[in-house]
């Protein structure tokens, strides 16, 4: 079956983005996004926050998750773990046995998913040391697997989880066909089974609407916006995720390649607008962040809230050259570990009041903004 597989479209070493392009030039194409449009690597870097390749894939000799019995689940999981540990070192994550704040923390940070949770009795996730990739099992499909890295790295990211995807099929056989590709619960994600995303920060294009402007190119080209936990979540402090919607019909290499086109064009649209906001409100805005600045830099309590807000504002000053940072994954890593199921559990000690929670959430804040944080001379 495996050998069937490479005949097809959808088949990853098959794969073409187009009749007279080969792999060499699509390869060409991923990595050339900051090249030739003008665009520079600073302002990719203040846009592109993380870059996600996932893929949905079912077991062809069971049922999809919906209709599995205990026996068969835990059947999946001894084989997907069997496998893993062939591969590279991954820690198990019984979903079953992990406290509501664990469960939360590994969502906050995109590793896991709510269906996931919501099928605890059941689900395992199995996440890499370093926290790249994610396989979960018995999730709407029997696997989901990731790869999760920081910027935009579409194809380092595509090549990483290729690897992990081309060992469990050849051991595990997916459910294909040779008209539809790979079979999954749901029917948006037959063909490739692929999801590419882009997670991204959009002050400029959030303030002007820009989207209303660009949703009919990214639907006519099978690419849609979400908020920053996917489908059907909202947009939290400017940032969405910019992903493919089309995975039938279309090569996993045409996926990637149209992914990047458009990240380029909405990066090119996002910087033209945080010009314009410069112009038109520059000095509100630069009131705004420095206020930011000074709450969080001064004060005694900080409340989940208030950081929250506050924050946002100080990625909204960088964005617009108020302030500068020498390690934007790094500032980015805080904000993440900085949640609330995140901060609780990785610092906070058991029956701390939500007093000392706020004294502590303002030390950390500000050793970290002392550390990573400049403002720039007007």
């Amino acid at each position: 079956m495996y050998s069937e597989k490479q005949k097809s479209p959808y088949f990853r070493a098959g794969a073409s983005v187009a009749s007279n392009t080969n792999g060499t030039q699509w390869r060409e194409r991923v990595n050339a996004l900051s090249g030739d449009s003008g665009l520079l690597a600073k302002d990719v870097d203040s846009i592109v926050t993380s870059t996600r390749i996932r893929l949905a894939r079912n077991i062809a000799t069971y049922p999809f998750p919906a209709k599995l019995n205990k026996k068969q689940a835990e059947e999946i999981v001894r084989s997907v773990r069997y496998e893993l540990n062939h591969l590279q070192h991954f820690t198990t994550y019984d979903i079953d046995e992990l406290g509501d704040d664990e469960a939360t923390l590994l969502q906050e940070r995109h590793l896991i998913s709510p269906a996931l949770i919501h099928n605890r009795a059941i689900s395992v996730a199995f996440i890499t040391e370093n926290k790249e990739i994610s396989v979960m099992v018995n999730e709407e499909d029997h696997l989901r697997e990731q790869f999760i890295t920081r910027g935009l790295r579409l194809n380092e990211a595509y090549e990483g989880l290729g690897k992990i995807d081309d060992a469990l099929d050849k051991a595990l056989t997916f459910a294909y066909d040779k008209k539809f590709g790979y079979l999954t619960a749901c029917p948006s994600n037959l063909g490739t089974g692929m999801r590419a995303s882009v997670q991204m920060f959009l002050p400029g294009i959030a303030k002007y609407n820009y989207f209303e402007v660009l949703m009919p190119t990214l639907k006519a080209n099978g690419m849609t916006v979400r908020g920053v936990y996917g489908e059907g979540s909202a947009a939290e402090g400017y940032e969405y995720q910019v992903s493919n919607q089309k995975t039938l019909g279309v090569s996993e290499q045409e996926i990637l390649v149209e992914t990047q086109e458009i990240v380029k064009c909405v990066c090119e649209r996002e910087v033209a607008l945080r010009d314009r906001m410069l112009r038109e409100e520059g000095l509100a805005l630069r009131d705004s962040c420095m206020r930011a600045y000074g709450l969080l830099t001064n004060s005694v309590l900080l409340s989940e809230k208030e950081l929250e807000s506050a924050m946002v504002r100080i990625k909204l000053g960088i964005a617009l050259g108020f302030f500068k940072t020498h390690d934007a994954a790094s500032l980015n890593d805080f904000i993440a570990n900085m949640r609330p199921a995140s901060f609780k559990v990785e610092n906070c000690e058991k029956g701390m009041t939500e007093q000392d929670q706020a004294v502590l959430r303002a030390d950390i804040t500000q050793k970290v903004l002392a550390e990573l944080i400049e403002k720039t001379v007007v």
